[in-house]
């Protein structure tokens, strides 16, 4: 069942019945769980950029990928091997903007 159709049986106010097994009721569940998540990191991320405006001191994986022009390889690799640490936060990584400038400059010696 797509998502419309669904959405188009709750707004007729359908009283409906679904059956499913054990196993697809979890993945059911963890789809939704991921999704939100998801929503919660992002809005994290953009309320503390919006709280710290021009003062942002800290960047998203994607920043770092664009602004800085790391490939994720490479900042996974720098990760894996202690470089840099991420903070958690929203199930995302934020990177101290002034460490990732720091690896950035060593690296273009």
């Amino acid at each position: 069942m797509g998502r419309e159709f669904i959405d188009a049986l709750a707004s007729a106010g359908a009283n409906i019945t679904i059956t499913m097994t054990a196993d697809e009721l979890r993945s059911f569940a963890r789809d939704i769980a991921n999704s939100v998540a998801e929503q919660m990191s992002s809005q994290t991320v953009d309320a503390i950029k919006l709280a710290m405006g021009d003062t942002m001191k800290f960047c998203t994986t994607e920043e770092v990928k664009r602004d800085y022009d790391v490939s994720q390889s490479t900042l996974s690799n720098w990760i894996a091997r202690g470089i840099i640490t991420p903070i958690k936060k929203g199930g995302k990584n934020l990177f101290l903007r002034d460490d990732v400038l720091q690896i950035c400059r060593r690296k273009n010696r």
